[in-house]
């Protein structure tokens, strides 16, 4: 009877554990699920673009994390990104001035953090 149980007991961990397992490998180690494709800005002109940011970003793990990020700056209207999850770096164009706020706001709202924000001179 009490092997029986324990028996039980570790097929459900099992299960519970390969069915983790699935859902990380379907969405990434982030969890970032359905922005892996980059959504590109609809102009990409970069001479249209006349202030440039280079922000630091902490805990980006993955090619999925870069990508949530970029998505995040691209689909607001006026700015467009390209983000490295490998130099943990994002570069951030906007045709008008952006406040360290809605950098900030953009990042740590996916919940990554952000080291640094420089302000690139043209």
């Amino acid at each position: 009877m009490t092997t029986g149980i324990i028996i039980s007991a570790l097929v459900v961990l099992c299960l519970i554990a390969v069915r983790t397992y699935v859902k990380k490998l379907s969405h990434g180690c982030c969890g970032a699920g359905g922005d892996k494709e980059k959504k590109v800005a609809k102009t990409v002109d970069l001479a249209e673009y006349k202030y440039r940011y280079s922000v630091k970003i902490g805990g980006m793990t993955c090619k999925n994390c870069a990508a949530r990020i970029e998505n995040a700056f691209n689909r607001q209207e006026g700015i467009f990104a390209r983000v490295n999850f490998k130099s943990g770096t994002a570069e951030v164009s906007a045709k008008e001035p952006l406040s360290e706020f809605v950098i900030r706001q953009t990042v740590v709202g996916l919940g990554y953090s952000v080291e640094e924000i420089i302000q690139n001179e043209l």
